[in-house]
Order: C-alpha cells, then structure tokens, then sequence
C-alpha cells in the first residue's frame, strides 16, 4: 500500500514527535533515580527506542521530499521537451524562403487546386 505525499510527511512527522516524546520520557525517568544501575535500564529502553523512532520518521521525511523532487524533475523534463520540439517547428518554419509556402502542408495546395 503506498501512501500519497501528505500521508507520509504526516506519518514522518508524528514518528519524530514519538520519538521525542520517548526521548523526554527516558530523560524524566533517569533524572528521577540516583543510582546509575537504576538508570541505564531507561537510557537503553528509551534511548534506543526514541533514536529509532527520530531515524524512521527522519528517513521517511527525506524519501518523500526526494520523490516529489524526482516528479518535479520529471515535468521539467518532459516541458523541456515539447519547448524543443516547439523550437526545432519554429526555427524549421523561420528558415524557409520568403515565398515559399507558410501554410501548413496541405491546405495552401488544396486552395490551389480548386
């Protein structure tokens, strides 16, 4: 199931919310005990947990960003495109000598042949 951009940049965003709300968590419960052998259960549990949630949400938030710019990329590209085939028609009708036909091919010469 693929989420559309929004989706994502909201889901990223409540990760790296959860992520320092267990950050903060972690830091209250070890600044509540004395004793550091007390304290290292809530720096593993709640370190590990919020550096996974902040990289998560943190990944997430660039891999959208990257594919949007990978679709903006790609509509340049193709305006790029159809500019040139546009220019490459221009310049091929500006070259042309001043009496040849500036018509379109077809209609000049059927007009003729009436």
């Amino acid at each position: 199931m693929k989420l559309d951009h929004r989706a994502r940049t909201v889901a990223s965003f409540c990760l790296i919310g959860a992520g320092v709300v267990v950050a903060i968590l972690g830091y209250l419960g070890v600044s509540a005990e004395t004793e550091v052998a007390f304290q290292l259960p809530y720096l593993a549990s709640a370190g590990v947990g919020a550096l996974m949630l902040l990289g998560m949400g943190g990944v997430l938030l660039i891999n959208t960003q990257l594919e949007r710019d990978g679709e903006r990329v790609a509509e340049l590209e193709e305006a790029i495109r159809t500019l040139a085939a546009e220019m490459t028609r221009f310049a091929d009708e500006m070259a042309r000598p001043e009496g040849a036909d500036r018509h379109p091919a077809g209609t000049h010469r059927a007009t003729r042949a009436r």
